[in-house]
């Protein structure tokens, strides 16, 4: 801890702050004290989750950079316990570490607990396991839930307290739980419970808050007694900072005025051809405003990072009510949590950064004075490449699966212990017939009719569901049917099982006698894929329609940050030396995110490389296809500036995406059969 604070008081600047053990924080009034000095912060929200570890420290020095004194970022709780009882803090998972390296770099930090995170992460952060227990009750008193969550923070919150303030560390509040108030439950005695659960593990002295939109039904159901209320709201007018603000003045005593969430950009959807973001006079001229009035506040996001893996989250567009309502408009989050932040998703400065952190040093009074601007990452291009079809996850299947399960009817994903990706379900048919017809499942779904590509199935893309397919069958022939996970839902929180959830149906008889098989695509199933040989594909020249694999090598004499482009490519997942890069998506109409986001630490002089293609490949030479990489991103949808009319929390966001939903494209693989 000496070594720590030797390296705040050299990397801090004028007004460096110390993280003695015995340090106090604590709330007088409408004040924070430090130590016994009136205290304010100007934070930025950012994710190690979303982050390569190896790149922590450059996004935090940055962040210091611009003049903040703080951080603030959600531990989601199913990044940590992926199966049940299997708790993993190491590696990316390291928030311990990331905190270190906070305040190495003389920031403070708040840390959001959840258990429920928002983010727009996969479930809102709440483990898959949960839904095991199908009646299950997700954030409520619900013993089975608060059983989990005790649980899981008798697990994870001593890796928490070290960090601190009083014990030396840099941690001055922790958020329980996020935008309840937005939640239907209204759930108190849950509330209560959490937020006794934290003071059990963290000590009455640590200062828990809570995160509501600016209403006042929001905050009825969001606070809780002990627990600091704040709000979250973007660029608005002064006369409605104001009514936000006066919100927290019903509360005895009055607290400080704290914005957690103040939104300098918005997420992106798969499909959106439009965004409407904050510009930048109307974000300095709310930040001003808001200072003028003595708040704190904090950027969400101010370094955005990436949804690797299958992490991205899903979006309703519908009314926001605290009743569960017809939740039936759902659209999945894209790779890329760019956020149109000042720091972008790769790293790199952008004229808001500039902006903000010249405001910033122009505050007088401010001891955190801005640092000189660390540079940004060297980008390269390469290729192109070609990569081989390799086959079709039917025909893989003993490499890409090591569980499958027996059953008279399908079986979800949470039933098989398959979280996310993929679950490939195969029948024998006993009956013949014209229309297959699946009223339950979630969410895409490939049809194979012995082997060849028949239809697809799709739930709740935007208003649009595809039920059946319309091809004629006959008994003994064998149905295959892979089916995607797209993303648990975030917003609102449902009980949101995965796979065929319902009945299969010919001509309106039940299908039975099913096996599932749980498509691991792990760095270790990547690894034996990429291994393999000889393609188990009949050598042929047309194009196939439907789910395929693609393996291939390529060269980064000297890696760098680069950007993957797959200009005739449709739907899949990309693996790079067995780490998965993300989702790509170009085939649902004009898309919004083309190229996906390569960290130079993923790469070496030479490369392996694993595409999941759900559908087809356009522009290939036999079974050999191509891709390269670029030195920029390239995002396909028209920024919209608005210095105004940002409300607060989800009432803002539904709001906003409800405007989207206009320019919203369908794929056109929806009409392949």
């Amino acid at each position: 801890m000496l070594v720590l604070l030797l390296i705040a008081l050299l990397s801090g600047g004028a007004g460096a702050q110390l993280f003695g053990a015995g340090s106090t924080f604590t709330v007088e009034g409408d004040l924070f004290m430090l130590n016994g000095e009136p205290f304010r912060y100007i934070s930025g929200s950012i994710h190690y989750f979303r982050i390569h570890p190896n790149q922590w420290n450059d996004r935090l020095q940055k962040i210091r950079a611009a003049g903040l004194n703080a951080i603030q970022f959600y531990i989601p709780w199913n990044f940590h316990e992926h199966h049940m009882d299997q708790f993993n803090f190491q590696g990316d998972r390291n928030f311990s570490r990331f905190l270190e390296l906070a305040q190495q770099n003389n920031l403070y930090a708040f840390v959001r607990i959840g258990p429920y995170v928002c983010g727009e992460w996969e479930n809102g952060g709440i483990p898959w396991w949960l839904l095991k227990e199908k009646d299950i009750d997700l954030r409520s008193a619900d013993t089975r839930f608060l059983w989990a969550t005790k649980a899981w923070w008798h697990n994870m919150l001593p890796h928490l307290r070290p960090h601190l303030l009083r014990n030396g560390g840099n941690v001055l509040m922790v958020q329980i739980e996020n935008e309840y108030g937005s939640f239907h439950a209204c759930d108190y005695e849950y509330m209560e419970t959490i937020r006794d659960y934290a003071r059990k593990y963290l000590g009455k002295e640590t200062i828990l808050y809570t995160t509501d939109g600016a209403s006042e039904e929001m905050l009825k159901c969001g606070t809780i007694p002990g627990a600091m209320p704040t709000v979250d709201f973007g660029i608005a007018s002064h006369k409605s900072i104001d009514h936000y603000f006066e919100l927290l003045d019903h509360y005895r005593p009055p607290p400080p005025k704290v914005n957690s969430e103040f939104y300098p950009g918005w997420l992106v959807l798969w499909g959106q051809t439009t965004n409407i973001v904050p510009d930048i006079a109307g974000i300095l001229n709310s930040s001003q405003y808001m200072w003028d009035k003595n708040a704190s506040f904090n950027f969400y996001m101010m370094h955005g990072g990436t949804n690797f893996g299958f992490w991205n989250g899903a979006e309703t567009t519908a009314p926001v009510s605290r009743s569960p309502g017809n939740r039936s408009t759902v659209f999945q989050v894209i790779t890329s949590y760019d956020y149109t932040a000042p720091i972008t998703e790769a790293g790199d400065i952008t004229p808001k950064y500039l902006a903000i952190r010249e405001w910033i040093g122009s505050l007088p009074n401010w001891t955190h004075t801005p640092l000189e601007v660390p540079q940004n990452s060297t980008k390269s291009a390469y290729g192109p490449f070609n990569v081989t079809r390799i086959g079709t996850p039917l025909q893989l299947k003993k490499f890409l699966t090591n569980k499958c399960v027996k059953s008279k009817y399908p079986m979800s994903f949470e039933e098989l212990d398959s979280p996310y990706g993929f679950v490939l379900y195969e029948t024998k048919l006993k009956v013949g017939g014209n229309s297959m017809l699946i009223e339950g499942i979630k969410d895409n779904g490939f049809m194979l009719l012995d082997g060849a590509f028949a239809g697809s199935f799709v739930s709740n893309f935007g208003n649009y569901s595809k039920h059946s397919v319309e091809i004629r069958m006959r008994p003994n022939q064998t149905v295959t049917i892979l089916v995607e996970n797209r993303g648990r839902q975030t917003y609102e929180t449902i009980n949101d099982f995965k796979g065929i959830i319902g009945n299969v149906t010919v001509n309106g008889q039940i299908v039975d006698d099913w096996e599932q098989c749980a498509i691991h695509m792990d760095d270790e199933v990547a690894q034996t894929i990429k291994n393999l040989r000889n393609p188990v594909i009949p050598t042929r020249c047309e194009r196939f329609k439907g789910p395929e694999v693609y393996v291939g090598a390529f060269e980064t004499p000297v890696p760098t940050d680069t950007f993957l482009l797959l200009p005739y490519w449709n739907k899949g997942s990309i693996f790079i030396n067995g780490f998965n890069i993300g989702r790509y998506w170009q085939s649902a109409g004009p898309q919004p995110q083309l190229t996906l986001y390569v960290p130079k630490d993923i790469l070496r002089p030479l490369n392996t490389i694993v595409i999941f293609e759900l559908f087809n490949v356009e522009g290939c030479w036999g079974e050999v296809c191509s891709f390269k990489f670029v030195e920029a991103p390239i995002f396909n949808f028209i920024e919209t500036p608005s210095q105004f009319g940002v409300r607060s929390g989800r009432t803002y966001k539904q709001n906003l995406i409800r405007r989207r939903t206009w320019n919203i494209k369908y794929p056109r693989w929806f009409g392949w059969d």
